[in-house]
């Protein structure tokens, strides 16, 4: 089993640190690689969900040979939910699809817009979000090169408009008990998009980035999940 992972605003393939070794043998963890960060440093930003979603699509043109489920968290969960809906056209539907960290994309957006903030603001907001070390909050050089990336992610899932259409497979969910700015009840609400009436919430004690904190049991119940999967797939 193939997990395709996306990851939160800003973030990249050191996201999923370790996540390759927690899951296997069971899932061979691949994780996105984005325009702007890491070995595609400089490349020009994604600021559209189409956009972003045909760059996903083409990086999963090999899963087609493989079962595969899709993992995002944060503005990965959108862009998770976005690519599914684009292969399951193609007749790629993932075993599975799992969310965390994020409202549903049909509910209302919340004020302020992050990617229409000034550069203070948004500096502020990721202080709030306490994922970005203070010393990196604090170098004027550092935020001159991740703002950029950080608000073209945000323009992304800002801009998107959902046809509020479900995916073809069970979904998972997952979020964090103190996280103030997405609610159990926003994160549940993507039950409404699920392709089966069990789709299974799992709440971890934490902030919005539990899935650093939590790790571990969030890999433990993702191996779970892959492995029924796989039993179901060869009953």
């Amino acid at each position: 089993m193939i997990l395709f992972c996306i990851p939160y605003a800003g973030g990249g393939t050191e996201v999923f640190a370790g996540w390759k070794e927690a899951l296997a043998p069971t899932a061979d963890v691949r994780v996105a690689e984005l325009p702007g960060r890491g070995a595609r440093f400089g490349q020009r930003l994604i600021e559209d969900m189409p956009t972003l979603v045909a760059e996903l699509a083409e990086q999963c043109e090999d899963l087609s040979e493989d079962p595969f489920a899709v993992l995002g968290y944060s503005f990965g969960s959108t862009a998770a939910y976005a690519l599914t809906l684009r292969l399951q056209q193609r007749g790629r539907t993932p075993r599975r699809l799992f969310v965390g960290g994020s409202r549903a994309p049909f509910l209302p957006r919340l004020e302020p817009i992050r990617h229409l903030m000034a550069d203070a603001e948004l500096v502020a907001e990721l202080g709030a979000l306490n994922g970005t070390a203070p010393e990196v909050l604090a170098s004027p050089d550092l935020m001159s090169m991740y703002l950029p990336i950080l608000r073209a992610d945000f323009k992304v899932v800002e801009t998107y408009q959902p046809i509020r259409e479900r995916v073809h497979c069970p979904l998972t969910l997952f979020g964090a008990s103190r996280d103030q700015f997405v609610s159990t009840e926003d994160l549940s609400a993507w039950a409404q998009l699920g392709g089966t009436d069990d789709t299974e919430v799992r709440i971890y004690d934490g902030g919005h980035f539990v899935i650093h904190s939590e790790r571990a049991r969030i890999c433990r119940a993702v191996r779970a999940d892959l492995m029924l999967d796989a039993l179901n797939a060869a009953s």
